[in-house]
């Protein structure tokens, strides 16, 4: 029998089976004429009926009395139990096993109502999983493995003990702090540079502030990687337009950024290098995972969309004892250690040659490959007289031979071949740069991404 995951994140509900997502929706319910309407439709309407709609009720799971956090509604367990039915109902075949992912910081009170809300519904759970757990696929040796992630309301980080599996230890959360308070920062860093550019309050009514809101997440990817963007707002006809630079959206978010960086800090141990594993949800906020980065020796990981339902997905299936649906924190391994991995590629051949200090290592696609004085070539074709990295994916604006890193008088330094160019941190570079821990380069378009890291020789030793 297949087995079917569940994860309960706010931030997006995620429904799969096989490698395949069946549902997904963010965790808000709508209050209307006596019905419960969740998701995407829920979200819609959220600023313009404030006091119908709520998105505290999993953050805050309860059957007591006014926790639900709207009109209408006596507790948080019914908004949930409305949701949780609603993305029920989209998995055709109801015969499968179903495992649980939920948040770190749910007490034994919110695990037991979860599992009340799942047997009224008919879901049949076979076992709980700690999200932090789920992700871990591979253990880093030499290093402190933490999971950095986050909900509408709540950030937390879960330190995870590396053995011959995998625990996840007591996570560490800062509560009223999430998605929707660092949105609100951005929806009001929006809102004063339209009034600067064009005299137009967006938030000053009910229908443009949901706008603002509806439009965010388009206009922080279009400025991921772009110093200047153009947004625009329609109104009543009317279309007011502003030019925005990324410093002044990352000024916004500084405050944020700077909480989640110290959380992180606070769980370290000691003088340990870190391997910072960052949900999708926290890795797609333009400048965060540079701002990560500042940590002392530290390697900052960004994991996929769906890298929690599938690696539950991915871990052997979890059998219920007697009727009980126990809560796992530990489970095995599912990739070799990030050391094995890369002697297996061959990397690691002339390591003597690498900086102890300093630039050391280039990261492409979860594998560090070090870079040594006789070179490394990067492309979409493989090199026959040294190491390579063969670029995957869309091979537009890449070149057989594109470029090559080579350690030169205790530097990395990128040697572009190409036609088309290579950018670093999306500027592009001239035949010959010096590379620093922490610059990401690009190559191709929309492209292929390259981190430079700092990694000690005995890294994974």
């Amino acid at each position: 029998m297949a087995t079917l995951a569940i994860d309960i994140n706010d931030a997006s509900l995620v429904v799969a089976r096989e490698g395949e997502v069946l549902a997904r929706e963010p965790g808000y319910a709508l209050v209307e004429d006596g019905r419960i309407i969740t998701g995407t439709e829920a979200l819609r309407q959220a600023r313009v009926k404030p006091r119908q709609v709520s998105s505290r009720y999993w953050a805050n799971l309860s059957v007591n009395s006014n926790t639900a956090g709207v009109e209408g509604v006596d507790s948080a367990s019914e908004l949930a139990h409305a949701q949780l039915k609603t993305l029920w109902t989209q998995v055709a075949d109801k015969t499968h096993d179903v495992v649980l992912i939920v948040p770190n910081y749910y007490t034994r009170e919110q695990l037991g109502v979860l599992l009340g809300l799942t047997q009224e519904i008919g879901i049949q759970v076979s076992g709980m999983l700690s999200s932090a757990a789920a992700v871990s696929a591979r253990p880093y040796p030499g290093r402190q493995l933490v999971h950095l992630d986050v909900g509408l309301h709540r950030v937390s980080v879960t330190p995870l003990e590396q053995s011959d599996s995998v625990v996840a230890l007591q996570e560490v959360g800062l509560e009223d702090t999430g998605l929707t308070s660092v949105m609100d920062l951005w929806a009001q860093r929006f809102s004063e540079l339209f009034i600067l550019a064009t005299r137009f309050d967006p938030l000053h009514q009910a229908d443009t502030e949901q706008l603002i809101y509806d439009y965010l997440p388009d206009w922080l990817q279009s400025i991921q990687d772009k110093d200047v963007c153009e947004f625009e707002l329609e109104h009543y006809q009317d279309i007011h337009r502003i030019e925005v630079r990324r410093e002044q959206l990352l000024a916004a978010a500084s405050g944020f950024y700077r909480a989640l960086v110290q959380l992180v800090a606070q769980v370290r141990q000691g003088g340990a290098g870190l391997v910072v594993q960052v949900s999708h949800h926290l890795g797609s906020l333009p400048g965060l995972m540079t701002e990560l980065q500042r940590l002392d020796d530290a390697f900052v990981l960004g994991l996929g969309s769906d890298a929690t339902v599938m690696g539950a997905l991915a871990m052997p299936a979890v059998e219920s004892k007697s009727g009980q649906v126990k809560l796992l924190k530990r489970v095995s391994w599912r990739e070799q250690a990030q050391g094995q991995a890369m002697a297996d590629k061959n990397v690691f051949q002339d390591s003597e040659k690498t900086l102890d200090v300093g630039s050391s290592h280039v990261v492409y696609r979860g594998i560090a490959y070090p870079v040594g004085t006789e070179g490394l070539s990067i492309g979409r074709t493989k090199d026959k007289e040294r190491h390579s990295i063969v670029l995957e994916g869309d091979h537009s604006g890449v070149s057989g031979s594109h470029c090559e890193l080579v350690l030169r008088d205790g530097e990395i330094k990128l040697i572009d071949h190409s036609r088309h160019g290579t950018f670093v941190n999306e500027k592009r570079v001239p035949a010959e740069t010096t590379l620093h821990p922490a610059d990401v380069i690009r190559i191709g378009s929309p492209g292929e991404e390259l981190r430079v890291i700092s990694l000690g020789k005995d890294y994974g030793s």
